[in-house]
């Protein structure tokens, strides 16, 4: 039985745990607290901010196979751990692609992956030079585009609406602004738009759906996808509110998802095999992913972005499909052959988020109420503290129809309130 380390102690990890338990696994966590949703069922728990190098270093020397389950994380130290010949699953290169998103942009578009047309604004361009049609390589990321950069590059863009992402740090809707005119290029303390913070603009794309497929990739470079998935998001806070599966997509569109992702997938490792090589390394290219997609109004299915680890979008797997996200990730730190991805039943996801008047410890109102629907799975996550909107679990329904699905996960969440303590 190989030691696993995962970095990071959130519902990623504590999921991946439940399903390994079923395989006698022994897993170690790196966490900035304790307790914390994965660090109360690891067998074993470092406390240490996942930007320590040396708290990083202390758990790859613990395991055999070094893991992470947020993007945040010390990129030199996982660098180091593959320099001593221990493998990173997903590898650094990759992570470090996906922490800059004007770099996963790039490969993008030097694989000719489907993806809106992008630019670097103002003087960040000026380090390496983009177009409107996305051919672009990255900038400085310690600059920040200023009102007149932006005005500039939307010209290129074909104008206004667009949307500026912040280079890093962005997740569940952070750091993202769509620009609708002009008057949005001023800072939001003056009730604008800009981000303070050193982005990429990308041209607003015109969808009809937000859709995303999971990509297993083991390490003897076998592919395997879970069915194509929509996604509704919370506009209020930019935050995915539920998941279907199967998408409600015509067949065409559902494979071609499914082939943009495995692209994705595949530039992405070649990337990382490159430099691999080029520094002599022998890596492990391998792990779960999450690809983001747009469907837009002409029926284009583009790349929004992609998650190198299991993602709320593949949720639902635990309850739809022969073989879970988590079970699969599983399998493919320990070098175990993928499972399979088939669907066993349509499945709706939904995210149980902290009320608006929530603030310190929680309570789950109507949890009985759900689980007494037919067909309803609960997750919740262990999480000490509840706050409005914060992700406090998930449910699963499924149902004979994708619409029976819909109505179960419906009736459900409308009886679970997550508030705090009075």
């Amino acid at each position: 039985m190989k030691k696993i380390g995962i970095i990071g102690s959130g519902q990623l990890g504590r999921m991946t745990i439940e399903e390994a338990r079923k395989l006698l696994c022994h897993i170690e966590v790196l966490s900035p607290e304790y307790p914390a949703p994965a660090a109360e069922l690891a067998d074993e728990t470092i406390v240490g901010s996942l930007m320590d190098y040396d708290a990083v270093m202390e758990l790859a020397d613990r395991v055999d196979v070094l893991s992470y389950e947020i993007e945040h994380v010390n990129i030199e130290a996982l660098r180091a751990v593959e320099r001593s010949g221990k493998p990173v699953i997903p590898p650094a290169e990759i992570l470090a692609l996906i922490q800059d998103k004007a770099s996963q942009k790039r490969v993008m578009d030097q694989a000719g992956v489907p993806t809106a047309g992008w630019c670097l604004p103002g003087a960040e361009a000026a380090e390496g030079r983009s177009t409107g049609s996305g051919q672009a390589v990255a900038g400085a990321v310690g600059l920040v585009a200023t009102a007149a950069d932006i005005e500039a590059a939307a010209v290129g863009l074909g104008g206004f609406p667009l949307v500026q992402k912040s280079r890093r740090g962005g997740y569940d809707g952070r750091g993202v602004a769509v620009l609708r005119s002009s008057d949005d290029l001023r800072p939001a303390a003056e009730g604008g738009r800009l981000l303070a913070v050193p982005s990429f603009l990308e041209r607003y794309v015109d969808f009809s759906k937000e859709l995303a497929v999971m990509v297993a990739l083991d390490g003897q470079g076998k592919l395997a996808t879970w069915p194509c998935v929509e996604m509704v998001f919370d506009e209020r806070v930019n935050l995915c509110d539920s998941v279907l599966m199967p998408a409600r997509v015509s067949a065409a569109v559902a494979v071609e998802a499914e082939r943009v992702a495995k692209q994705m997938v595949e530039a992405l490792a070649a990337a990382a095999r490159l430099v691999a090589q080029r520094d002599g390394l022998d890596i492990t290219v391998a792990g779960v992913f999450a690809v983001e997609l747009f469907l837009d109004k002409a029926g284009r299915v583009l790349v929004n972005e992609t998650a190198p680890r299991p993602h709320n979008s593949g949720h639902l797997t635990c309850e739809a499909c022969i073989t879970s996200q988590f079970s699969q990730y599983y399998r493919i730190l320990s070098g175990y052959p993928l499972g399979a991805t088939t669907q066993v039943m349509p499945a709706m996801m939904l995210n149980l988020l902290g009320e608006l008047d929530a603030d310190g410890e929680p309570v789950y109102d109507g949890l009985a109420l759900a689980l007494a629907v037919p067909g309803v799975s609960v997750h919740l996550y262990g999480k000490r503290l509840v706050k409005p909107f914060r992700k406090m679990g998930h449910l699963t329904a499924l149902g004979a129809t994708i619409e029976e699905a819909i109505s179960r996960a419906n009736q459900a969440r409308a009886a679970i309130k997550v508030r705090s303590k009075k």
